[in-house]
């Protein structure tokens, strides 16, 4: 579902060295929103989508912040209806994958399935490229959430509603499947077959992603994707800047009066159109904390 969005990290390399190991402060995917007014500091979290809660568990202090908020902010609400909204963005109206691959190209995409699981892409004809490649994505990316053990934006959620929270999302489950699944037919083949013909050098950028998220290294992250060429920049802005801009249009009227805790992917926190320096531009004080 919302695993689209990491697409445009997850193919991106890192390297690491000894110094990118230690987490520093700086760099910390917690931070601390407070001034211009506001009655109590919220929280702002960069997440992983393929991470599970054990990530968090450890963090005292992001814990402690979590159950303090008033109210739990994400990307969009999960819930129950998610899966049945999606599904028609998911799907092509007047295309098939077989015609917009070639034979060859849509052998290639079927024999590597079969290699991740036990799927035919003939019987996904009508599913749109890009939901195909997140199949691959998901596979070639590390993932430690399981179905008893959820992955990092569903346990804030379930939390703050285990716990008597309000629950907001920043788009809505329209709203993302459009700018996330909306993409060009031909554009969306171009990247599937990509992925494919570049399976085993995505797996290794993946890694090392993972890596550089639960070491907390913003920096090299945000370095990632000032020197990504996988995608256009008219692509880039959909991804990132359009929505953190409709996003920060709405955070500081819902902060006035109440805590959040936002929690929103680690990508949308960085870059001179991320989270971090809007909100530092529209005068308030965003510090990181140490989460251990």
């Amino acid at each position: 579902m919302r695993i689209i969005q990491y697409l445009f990290l997850a193919i991106l390399g890192i390297s690491f060295g000894s110094k990118a190991q230690q987490k520093q402060t700086e760099n910390s995917l917690l931070w601390e929103i407070s001034g211009k007014g506001l009655q109590k500091s919220s929280y702002l979290f960069g997440t992983y989508h393929f991470a599970d809660k054990g990530f968090i568990d450890t963090m005292k202090l992001l814990n402690e912040k979590l159950n303090l908020a008033d109210a739990v902010v994400g990307e969009l609400v999960m819930d129950k209806d998610v899966a049945m909204k999606l599904a028609p963005y998911m799907m092509m109206k007047d295309n098939t994958l077989d015609s917009l691959l070639t034979p060859k190209e849509f052998k290639m995409v079927n024999d590597y399935l079969k290699t991740i699981g036990k799927y035919d892409l003939t019987k996904m004809n009508k599913l749109k490229p890009i939901m195909i490649q997140t199949l691959i994505q998901q596979a070639s990316a590390p993932k430690t959430f399981t179905t008893t053990n959820p992955a990092i934006d569903q346990y804030i959620q379930d939390y703050g509603k285990a716990n008597h929270k309000k629950i907001f999302g920043l788009e809505t489950v329209e709203d993302q499947a459009k700018i996330l699944f909306g993409t060009n037919l031909v554009r969306q083949k171009e990247m599937l077959v990509k992925s494919v013909k570049e399976v085993k050098k995505m797996k290794k950028a993946n890694l090392k992603l993972y890596q550089s998220y639960i070491t907390q290294n913003l920096k090299e992250l945000e370095k990632m994707l000032a020197n990504s060429k996988d995608f256009t920049a008219e692509e880039m802005d959909d991804l990132l800047k359009t929505r953190n801009d409709k996003w920060i249009a709405q955070i500081p009227e819902m902060m006035q009066n109440q805590s959040l805790f936002i929690a929103v992917g680690a990508g949308h926190l960085i870059g001179k159109d991320g989270l971090i320096k809007s909100l530092k531009a529209q005068g308030y004080n965003v510090k990181p904390l140490a989460t251990n």
